[in-house]
Formats: structure tokens, C-alpha cells, sequence
């Protein structure tokens, strides 16, 4: 007759054997290549995240008005809250699962591993980092500008203005009341470089800051990350290298118990 008694306990030594190999402290390696592989992961989905941001941006700065372009500071704050809150949500939907996988795989309890992403549970607060844009630039500026670039062009059409009235009936340079006409035309047309310079001045500005804006954030997004991804490999390490160490404990009881001849011995 078959020893039912005897294989099983042959077949219960054969899995406390596999679950002892389990149990060899390659926990550590796993963790790290685990939370290394959802590092990758989250970078590039930041890079894309902002990229995508940037693009907003620019469409942003070439078409708004002076009012649209006043709240592009605020609208990237909140946009950048946004990518924030959905890096961590990403997170711990990447970096918590493989961590309970690989201490259901050694029998541990999920409990018994620190899981949180950080000990505060804190946002990041990236936006906080984003530096403020440079001021505006006054008309002065935008006036110095226009004169450097076009401002004798704007003057000179004025002029070739006043010589090309005679199309209309009006007398050519003959006489001085063509002249005001003339100097309003020349100061119509400078005004309108000057506002023209001044809105690209303001586009150009805008961009700038963006593109320094976003730079930051992605440093400070991916430092962060990489802090935190440390944080917990250091504690669920520090907490499986405890749980495991119970666990080997556990299972070399069981097999010391489980030795051939120990029944023959207790008889005795």
C-alpha cells in the first residue's frame, strides 16, 4: 500500500524547499529593478505630458489678446497642478503593484510593507518652483525698439503720404496746412509699430518664460520622483528584509520538523 503520510510529507518538504529559495534575500534586487523599470516609465510620461503642455502654450502666446496673455502665468500653474496630480496617481499605480507581487510571492502580507508613496503624503508641489515671468516691456522700450527697426520707415511714410495727396484734390507740399496731415499720418503709423513691436516684445517674453517654466518643472517633477521612488525602495527593502527574515525562520522550522527520521525519533 502507498505511504500517503510519506508523500506528503515529501511533497510539502519539496515546497518549503522552493519557498526557501524564495526566501534568499533576492527581494532587494527585485525591488530595485522593479521601481528602476517605473522610473522610465514616469520620465518619459512626464516628457510627453509637458511637451504636449508646451505646444498648448506657444498656440496660446501666438493667438491670445493682451488679456489672455495676463493669465498665461496662472493657466500654467494650474496646468502644471495638473500634470502633477496625474504623475501621482501614476505612481502608485505603477510602483505599488510589483512591490505587493513580490511579497505575495514570498508569502509576506502586503500589510506588513510600508506602501505609501511618501511618509507625508504630500503633493509634490513642482509649480511652487516655477519661477516668475519678467515684467512687460513699457512703451518706451517698445518706442526705442520701433525707432531702431521702423520707426523712420513710419516717418517716412507719413511723408510720402503727404506727397501723394494731390491723388486726392489736395495740394502737394505747397503750403503749411498739408503739414499737420502729414505729421499725423507719420505719428499713426509709428504708434502702430510701436504696438505692433510691443505685442511681439510681449509674445516673445511670454515664450521665453514658458519654455524656462517647463524646463523647471520637468526637473523638479523627475528629482522628485526619483526621491520618492527611493524613499520607498529604502523602507519596503528595510520592511521585506524583516518580513523575509521571519518567514525563512518560519519555513526552516517546518522543514527541521518535517526531516526524515524525526517521526522515527519521536517514537522512540
Amino acid at each position: 500500500m502507498p505511504d500517503r503520510y510519506a508523500d506528503a510529507v515529501r511533497g510539502r518538504r519539496a515546497e518549503l524547499r522552493a519557498q526557501r529559495l524564495l526566501l534568499a534575500g533576492g527581494h532587494r534586487a527585485e525591488i530595485r529593478t522593479s521601481l528602476a523599470l517605473t522610473r522610465l516609465t514616469l520620465t518619459a510620461e512626464v516628457s510627453t505630458a509637458l511637451a504636449e503642455l508646451g505646444r498648448e502654450i506657444r498656440v496660446h502666446v501666438d493667438r491670445a489678446g493682451r488679456a489672455g496673455r495676463r493669465r498665461l502665468p496662472v493657466l500654467l500653474v494650474g496646468a502644471l497642478d495638473c500634470v502633477e496630480a496625474n504623475i501621482g496617481h501614476r505612481l502608485i499605480a505603477l510602483a505599488l503593484p510589483p512591490l505587493r507581487r513580490i511579497a505575495a510571492e514570498r508569502s509576506v502580507p502586503a500589510d506588513d510593507l510600508p506602501l505609501r508613496i511618501t511618509p507625508s503624503g504630500g503633493r509634490i508641489g513642482v509649480s511652487a518652483g516655477v519661477p516668475r515671468p519678467d515684467p512687460p516691456a513699457g512703451a518706451a522700450r517698445a518706442l526705442l525698439l520701433a525707432g531702431a527697426s521702423g520707426g523712420a520707415g513710419a516717418w517716412r511714410l507719413g511723408v510720402l503720404s503727404a506727397v501723394g495727396l494731390p491723388v486726392l484734390g489736395l495740394p502737394a507740399l505747397g503750403g503749411p496746412a498739408v503739414l499737420p496731415l502729414a505729421a499725423g499720418l507719420g505719428l499713426a503709423a509709428l504708434a502702430a509699430t510701436v504696438w505692433a513691436r510691443r505685442v511681439a516684445l510681449d509674445r516673445a517674453r511670454l515664450g521665453r518664460w514658458a519654455a524656462e517654466a517647463l524646463a523647471v518643472a520637468r526637473a523638479g517633477l523627475e528629482a522628485e520622483l526619483g526621491r520618492r521612488l527611493l524613499d520607498l525602495e529604502q523602507r519596503a527593502g528595510a520592511a521585506l528584509d524583516a518580513a523575509v527574515a521571519r518567514r525563512r525562520a518560519e519555513v526552516d522550522a517546518e522543514l527541521r520538523a518535517l526531516a526524515p527520521g524525526v517521526d522515527a525519533r519521536a517514537a522512540r
